[in-house]
């Protein structure tokens, strides 16, 4: 996520050196800036699409995870399909209204990978968290077993896990209500589409449930 911020950081650097052709305005005028030397064997079309492929297209798994064949491809998915169409047909009448585009939209993919990277950030640091809490009470869950408390001490043990785990339900299930309203497709459409669960989580608070659920059966009949 870092390195496509990154890149699109380096394709709006890049674009702010390449001046639009001008173009040719209601009044019959032309507007804009004639391009610079350094430009001059390049239309404005293959010069940002070389900035293009320069850096977003040069990250590591761009290819890999988003599968476009072609950099207008990639530019119609990421800005919009009349940036695209706009540069394919290479007219200099629209250079700078597509420049305008190409700024704004390039501001808008850093400004919503930069929020998804703080989401997945929050993501990572409240299952470590929950891993942390989890993993205490398994840790209690197998001195339970092993029979290293009396009957009354593992009584007592096995409400309070279940109060700890009821806390840790509500507290999970608070946290994504919150995550569903800030960015509802992220995780569920994105990070989690290959998992068998879209709550990793949730399922995992209900794991350790059911091993709380075995082994509270076996203490009430008797058989540790």
């Amino acid at each position: 996520m870092q390195a496509e911020i990154d890149a699109f950081e380096d394709f709006l650097d890049l674009l702010e050196e390449i001046p639009p052709h001008p173009y040719q305005t209601d009044d019959g005028s032309m507007y804009g800036a004639v391009q610079s030397p350094s430009h001059s064997s390049h239309t404005f079309s293959s010069a940002v699409q070389d900035a293009y492929r320069e850096t977003v297209l040069a990250v590591d798994h761009w290819k890999e995870e988003y599968g476009e064949r072609t950099t207008l491809e990639s530019i119609k998915n990421e800005f919009r399909p009349e940036v695209a169409a706009g540069l394919a047909g290479g007219s200099a009448m629209w250079s700078q209204p597509l420049w305008n585009q190409l700024k704004s939209s390039s501001e808008e993919a850093i400004e919503t990978r930069q929020r998804s990277y703080s989401a997945i950030t929050e993501e990572q640091q409240q299952l470590k968290n929950l891993h942390s809490s989890l993993t205490d009470i398994g840790e209690e869950l197998a001195a339970i077993e092993q029979r290293e408390f009396t009957f009354n001490e593992c009584s007592d043990r096995l409400t309070s896990i279940q109060q700890q785990l009821d806390e840790l339900t509500h507290e999970q299930q608070s946290y994504l209500h919150q995550r569903k309203r800030l960015n509802p497709e992220l995780f569920t459409t994105y990070v989690y589409a290959n998992l068998d669960t879209k709550y990793p989580g949730l399922a995992a608070i209900a794991t350790i449930r059911q091993l709380l659920d075995r082994i509270e059966l076996r203490h009430w009949a008797g058989t540790y």
